[in-house]
């Protein structure tokens, strides 16, 4: 807690240093329009945040808006103990037996945005992810619970997939001025992920290969962005509150805040650019797994989650027609401090596209 309260109030200042800068759009027709007769239309393509970004806009009375997103995460390289690399032999003083060599993440997003009032925007975004990872053998080991265990230089890669939780809540807007449009958020995730995955064996998963959290949680946010003239800039601060003690298997992942400012500008009134630096504080997990569950790794263990990252992206949005829009995005980590020994994130990358009703 005490490190998620030291990254909150460095990325607090990070997300507060957007500065708007200066330029103008297009319509289509190649007609001059004022910013705010663009933003209204939804022709400006950077109207949404980057594709990387979540609960960024709100929308006007009656609207709607169907969106499908993706985001893919890939860990490799040495594996760490905080910011510095960590060798085997000092893996297996640890005492463990074997590392995560490769692990991904894919989720894929279904967003249903219906805005009843100018002041209110509901949205309901159920999840589908896989998760993929390697394991390598670094010393002799005893199996556990009657998991096979892994020979010095023997890998073993297993893959989880299924439906993941389930984000349901509410955008209210404090403020719609093209200059500075503010909104409120607060979302309600619902644990419709599997958290009580299982090896053929009978044990538990790896924490991180579980479907979702298990618990409910909630996501209050803060969004700000605006134009100053062709530049579009925005800034968001969010808090991801486990609101159980454990789940029904008997853990809890960690609390999280997150923090992100981008800065945007449109290349032709349909396509434009963005730069993003996101930073996240995450808690080790609490608990521990009710049955059978392996210790040979590092990922088998609480206190090998969570940490703090700072990551930079570029992305794109694309305005292909009047009422479809198109975001892409990709990210590399520039900092990261891992609580534990961990397998550190290499990239990252993003992708949208919805359709306005």
């Amino acid at each position: 807690m005490k490190s998620i309260l030291k990254g909150s109030a460095a990325a607090l200042s990070l997300a507060l240093c957007a500065a708007p800068a200066l330029a103008q759009d297009t319509a289509a027709d190649n007609t001059v329009m004022a910013v705010d007769e663009i933003v209204a239309l939804g022709f400006r393509p950077d109207a949404h945040g980057p594709a990387g970004t979540m609960a960024d806009h709100v929308h006007k009375s009656g609207d709607v808006m169907v969106a499908l997103s993706w985001m893919h995460d890939s860990h490799g390289g040495t594996n760490r103990r905080g910011t510095a690399p960590i060798s085997d032999a000092a893996i297996v003083a640890a005492g463990y037996t074997a590392k995560t060599t490769a692990m991904t993440m894919d989720m894929a997003m279904l967003h249903v945005m219906w805005a009843p009032s100018d002041r209110v925007t509901l949205m309901l975004v159920p999840s589908w992810m896989r998760m993929d990872m390697t394991m390598e053998g670094i010393a002799p080991g005893v199996a556990h619970g009657g998991h096979h265990a892994l020979a010095v230089g023997e890998t073993m890669r297993h893959t989880a997939q299924g439906i993941g939780d389930t984000q349901l809540g509410a955008l209210v807007s404090l403020s719609r001025r093209p200059a500075l449009s503010l909104h409120a958020g607060l979302m309600v995730s619902a644990p419709t992920g599997d958290a009580r995955r299982k090896d053929e064996d009978g044990n538990y998963l790896h924490y991180m290969m579980q479907g979702g959290s298990g618990t409910w949680d909630l996501n209050p946010s803060l969004t700000a962005h605006g134009l100053a003239g062709g530049i579009g800039w925005g800034a968001q601060v969010a808090y991801l509150f486990r609101a159980e003690k454990k789940n029904a298997a008997g853990f809890r992942f960690g609390d999280r805040f997150t923090a992100t400012t981008w800065l945007s500008a449109p290349v032709t009134p349909r396509l434009s650019l963005s730069a993003r630096a996101a930073w996240s504080s995450e808690g080790k997990v609490e608990g521990h797994y009710n049955s059978g569950h392996n210790h040979a790794a590092p990922a088998d263990r609480q206190a090998n989650y969570g940490g703090q990252k700072l990551e930079a992206g570029l992305g794109a949005n694309v305005m292909l027609g009047d009422r479809l829009r198109l975001g892409l995005e990709a990210n590399v980590p520039v900092y990261q401090d891992l609580h534990g020994i961990q397998l550190p994130k290499r990239w990252g990358a993003s992708a949208g596209i919805g359709v306005m009703f």
